[in-house]
């Protein structure tokens, strides 16, 4: 009767015979998903991002002539006719907004929301207005009836409505918000500007799929992202939509690159988590940077940590007016 060592001994024998030599577990590790690619469709402005990301980079080295290389950087790309519609729009705002440093200030009537274009009102900047519901409304029909019930008798017919009157123009205002409608935006509120286009990062997801991130900047003093930028400082907060919360070490930075345009400054800082941003996701990274009042033009780029995934992201790229 064989001994246990020697079943053991040929068991293995057979396992290394039939997996050519090498020992195959009984329970590998499935396969790590494909990540999805990325495609003109998912990110139209993404050809500009690549190009204009790190046209800032090197003005950000170059800042007396960063107006001009900018501009140039911009021109080239939306000559180029083959480029999506969204990136030469990308790289038209670009080229407005170096060519004009000082023209950019906070349109009259957006308060303290700089980003708002002329004309629209801070309450109603996250929504579309309520419209009001005439009062006089005209009664529902009455419901047919079943056609086996019998017929009620004819009654006399109603006398004919008067004429409605025309309704009266619409007020050059919007009407009074409800209480607890929008947040407020009173002349306290945070002056927060998007970036221009999305960043997307490829297989940032567990299962492989693409992730999305949006990145704002707020112009100092304000209260937000804490502890809040101080009056000639700008902060950033990259958000990666839906993704888990920010592993505790980021091994490789998530960087912004800035040029002030108006007085040549530039610099770099890198986005970090804080403890009490999002610490169960979406992973939500900041950074406060001493940009100085004037127009900035401004570039974020590089890889975020997540508690599931290390993620390369494209570079965004942002215009910011710092009072």
């Amino acid at each position: 009767m064989p001994s246990i060592r020697t079943m053991l001994t040929s068991t293995t024998a057979c396992a290394l015979v039939l997996g050519g030599g090498v020992a195959v577990p009984a329970h590998a590790d499935p396969a790590a998903p494909v990540p999805l690619p990325i495609n003109g469709l998912q990110a139209p402005g993404l050809p500009a991002m690549e190009t204009l990301g790190p046209a800032i980079q090197q003005a950000a080295a170059d800042p007396t002539n960063a107006a001009s290389m900018l501009m140039a950087a911009a021109a080239a790309f939306a000559g180029n006719a083959a480029a999506p519609s969204d990136s030469l729009n990308v790289a038209s705002a670009v080229n407005q907004f170096v060519s004009e440093p000082q023209a950019h200030l906070p349109a009259a009537g957006a308060g303290a929301q700089a980003h708002l274009p002329a004309g629209v009102d801070p309450a109603y900047s996250v929504g579309p207005v309520p419209m009001a519901v005439p009062k006089d409304l005209p009664a529902p029909a009455a419901a047919v009836p079943a056609a086996d019930a019998p017929a009620p008798a004819p009654e006399a017919a109603p006398a004919p409505p008067p004429p409605a009157e025309p309704l009266a123009a619409p007020a050059p205002g919007p009407a009074p918000a409800p209480a607890g409608a929008t947040p407020s935006f009173g002349p306290d509120a945070p002056t927060t500007q998007d970036f221009m286009y999305p960043s997307i990062s490829n297989g940032c997801l567990a299962d492989g799929g693409n992730v999305l991130a949006t990145a704002i900047s707020v112009a100092g003093p304000a209260t937000i992202p804490a502890p809040g930028p101080a009056a000639g400082q700008t902060a950033y907060v990259f958000t990666a939509i839906g993704t888990p919360g920010p592993a505790a070490e980021q091994k490789l930075p998530l960087n912004v690159t800035w040029v002030n345009l108006s007085t040549g400054k530039s610099g770099t800082a890198t986005l970090k988590p804080q403890a009490n941003i999002n610490p169960e996701g979406p992973t939500t990274l900041t950074a406060i940077a001493e940009t100085g009042s004037g127009s900035i033009m401004s570039t974020i780029f590089g890889q975020v940590t997540t508690t599931e995934k290390q993620c390369q992201f494209m570079p965004t790229i942002g215009s910011t007016v710092v009072p």
